[in-house]
C-alpha cells in the first residue's frame, strides 16, 4: 500500500498519463473513431459497483449534527476505503480513453484533463502523509455517491433510454464541489487533528473546481486537434496547432494596428 502512495507514483503516473493523452490524440488523428459501446457499458457497471462499495464503506463518517465527521477518529477501516477511492481515480482514466477512441474532441475539456490528473495527486498525498482518514472521508464519500449517480445515468442512456432527471445530475455535481468547499472551511476553523494543516489545499482546489465547472465546463484548449479533420488532411500535432492559433492571433493584432 505504501509504495502505491509514494510521491513517485502519485506525481509521476499522472504526468505520464497526460503525456499518454497527448500521444493518443495525435495517433487518433490518423484513425477512424472506434466503437467501444459494449466496453463502456461494462465499465459503467464496474464504476457503479466500486463506487457503491465506497459509499457504503465511507458512510460511517457521516452523522448529525457533525455531518462531515469533523475531528472524527482515524482508523484502519476508514483509511482502507480512502485508499480504494484513491485507486478508483486511476480507474476514472478510462473516461478519457473512451473520449479519445470515439474522437469526441468537445468532451476533452481542460476541466476533464485537469481534474483527472490532479485528483490522483491530492488523494495520494493525503494517504502518503497519513491523513487519509478521519474527516477527509467526507470528500471521498460524496464523490463516490456522485459517481454512482453519473455512471448509472451513462449506463441507462447507453441503451437508448432517456433520463428525465438528467438536468439535476449537473446540478448535483456542482453542489458536490460547493459542499466540499464548505467542508474545507469547516476543517480550517474547527478541525484539531493533523488534517487541519491540509485544509488550505482543499480550499484552493475546490475553488478551482467550482470556477471551472461553473464557467469553463466545456472549454477545450485550442491546442487540442480537431478529430474530425477532412480525410487526406495532414495531421496536426498539439504544438503545431498552438502555433497556428498564435499566428492567427498575431495576424488579427496586426490588422487592428493597421486600421
Amino acid at each position: 500500500m505504501n509504495s502505491l502512495v509514494s510521491p513517485t507514483v502519485y506525481l509521476g503516473v499522472p504526468t505520464l498519463w497526460v503525456l499518454g493523452v497527448y500521444f493518443l490524440i495525435n495517433t487518433m488523428m490518423k484513425k477512424p473513431p472506434m466503437s467501444v459501446k459494449m466496453a463502456m457499458r461494462i465499465y459503467n457497471v464496474v464504476q457503479i459497483v466500486v463506487c457503491g462499495y465506497m459509499v457504503w464503506g465511507l458512510f460511517p463518517c457521516l452523522g448529525l449534527p457533525n455531518f462531515c465527521g469533523i475531528n472524527s477518529e482515524f482508523d484502519a477501516r476508514g483509511e482502507w476505503f480512502v485508499f480504494v477511492h484513491y485507486l478508483s481515480k486511476y480507474l476514472d482514466w478510462f473516461d478519457t480513453l473512451w473520449i479519445l477512441l470515439n474522437k469526441k474532441r468537445s468532451q476533452l475539456s481542460f476541466l476533464h484533463i485537469y481534474h483527472h490528473a490532479t485528483i490522483v495527486m491530492v488523494w495520494g498525498m493525503l494517504l502518503d502523509q497519513n491523513v487519509g482518514c478521519g474527516t477527509t472521508r467526507y470528500g471521498a464519500w460524496v464523490n463516490s455517491l456522485t459517481h454512482v449517480i453519473m455512471y448509472s445515468h451513462y449506463l441507462w442512456t447507453s441503451f437508448g433510454f432517456k433520463n428525465p432527471f438528467k438536468k439535476y445530475i449537473t446540478m448535483w455535481q456542482i453542489t458536490q464541489f460547493y459542499s466540499c468547499l464548505v467542508h474545507a472551511f469547516l476543517v480550517l476553523g474547527l478541525e484539531t487533528t493533523t488534517v487541519h494543516k491540509y485544509a488550505p489545499l482543499q480550499v484552493i482546489y475546490q475553488l478551482t473546481m467550482v470556477y471551472l465547472f461553473s464557467y469553463q465546463l466545456s472549454w477545450v484548449p485550442p491546442c487540442v486537434p480537431d478529430f474530425n479533420a477532412k480525410e487526406g488532411e495532414k495531421s496536426i500535432s498539439c504544438l503545431a496547432f498552438c502555433a497556428l492559433a498564435e499566428d492567427a492571433d498575431t495576424s488579427k493584432t496586426e490588422e487592428k494596428k493597421q486600421m
